[in-house]
C-alpha cells in the first residue's frame, strides 16, 4: 500500500520534469550531467579553459509553452485533476468557515457592547406595558363606580316615581 503523500508528490515530480524538459534545463535531481566544458587549449598551456557563459533566460513564449505543457500534464491524469479540485474545494470551505466564524464573533462583540441598550429597551417596554395595564384597571374601576352610581340613581328614581304618580 502506498502512502497518501506519495500519490500527491509523485505527479509534482512529473510536472517538474516536464517543465524542466520544456525549458531546456535539466530538472533538479534528474541526474543529467551539466554541459561539458570546452576542450583544453591546444597551444600546450596548462591554463583551464574559460567556463561556459550562463544560460540566457527563457523567452516568454517558452514560459507560456511550458505552462501549457504543465497544465496538459496535470489534466491528463483524472485522479490528479480530481485531487487538485478536491484540495481547492477544501480550501474554499475552510475560507468560508473562517469568514462565517469571524462574522459571528463580530456580531457577538457588537451585542456585548450594546447589551445595556437592549436591557434598557426591554425595561422601557415592560414599564409601558405595566402602566397601560394599571391605566386600564383604574379606568375599569371608575366605570364600575359610575355604573353603581347610575344604578343607585335609577333605583332611587324608580322608587320615587310611584310616589309622584299618586299626587
Amino acid at each position: 500500500m502506498t502512502h497518501p503523500l506519495t500519490k500527491l508528490i509523485a505527479p509534482w515530480f512529473v510536472v517538474a520534469g516536464l517543465a524542466g524538459a520544456a525549458t531546456g534545463q535539466p530538472a533538479a535531481g534528474s541526474g543529467a550531467a551539466p554541459p561539458a566544458a570546452p576542450a583544453a587549449a591546444t597551444d600546450g598551456s596548462s591554463s583551464p579553459a574559460p567556463a561556459a557563459p550562463p544560460a540566457a533566460p527563457t523567452a516568454p513564449a517558452d514560459v507560456a509553452s511550458a505552462r501549457a505543457q504543465c497544465t496538459a500534464a496535470m489534466n491528463a491524469d483524472p485522479k490528479f485533476e480530481a485531487e487538485i479540485v478536491k484540495i481547492a474545494d477544501e480550501k474554499a470551505a475552510l475560507k468560508r468557515d473562517a469568514d462565517t466564524l469571524a462574522a459571528h464573533t463580530d456580531a457577538y462583540a457588537k451585542v456585548q457592547r450594546n447589551e445595556r441598550h437592549v436591557i434598557y429597551g426591554y425595561a422601557a417596554m415592560w414599564i409601558i406595558a405595566a402602566g397601560f395595564v394599571i391605566f386600564l384597571w383604574r379606568r375599569q374601576q371608575a366605570l364600575q363606580a359610575e355604573i353603581m352610581q347610575l344604578r343607585r340613581d335609577l333605583d332611587a328614581a324608580a322608587s320615587d316615581k310611584p310616589a309622584e304618580g299618586r299626587s
